[in-house]
C-alpha cells in the first residue's frame, strides 16, 4: 500500500494555491477521472475550493467574522482532500506512482520498523 500526502499546511494563501494545484492534477489523473460513489467527486472539490477562495478574499481586511468563516471553509476543503488521499491510497499501485507525482501528490515510504527481539521469558 502506498502512503500519499498533500502539503495542506501553512498560510491560507499557500494552502489555497496548493489546493488549486492539486485539483488541477486530480482532474487529469486517470485514477480519479471516474471516481466511485465512496470517493469525493471533482465537482464537490471544486465547489469547496471556490467557497474557500471567496471566503479568503472576504477575510483580507482582517474582519474577525470573515476570518472565522474562512477558517471553517478551509477546514472543510482540507478534510475533502484528506478523503481523496485516503481513496487514492486504497486504489493506487506501484505502477501509478509517476501519475500521482505528476498530479502533485507526494509518495512517502513508511519508515522501516526495527524488530526488537522478544526477551526470553523467566
Amino acid at each position: 500500500m502506498l502512503h500519499l500526502t498533500y502539503d495542506l499546511q501553512g498560510r491560507p494563501a499557500v494552502v489555497l494555491a496548493n489546493c488549486k494545484r492539486y485539483f488541477n492534477g486530480l482532474s487529469v489523473l486517470p485514477l480519479y477521472r471516474n471516481p466511485p460513489e465512496q470517493a469525493v467527486p471533482l465537482a464537490t472539490l471544486k465547489a469547496a475550493i471556490d467557497d474557500a477562495d471567496q471566503k479568503f478574499q472576504a477575510a483580507i481586511n482582517y474582519d474577525r467574522v470573515q476570518i472565522v468563516l474562512r477558517n471553517k471553509s478551509f477546514k472543510v476543503m482540507v478534510e475533502l482532500f484528506k478523503k481523496v488521499v485516503a481513496y487514492l491510497q486504497l486504489v493506487a499501485t506501484e505502477d501509478d506512482i509517476p501519475d500521482l507525482l505528476q498530479a502533485g501528490l507526494e509518495v512517502v515510504t513508511p519508515p522501516k520498523r526495527k524488530k526488537t527481539p522478544v526477551p526470553a521469558g523467566s
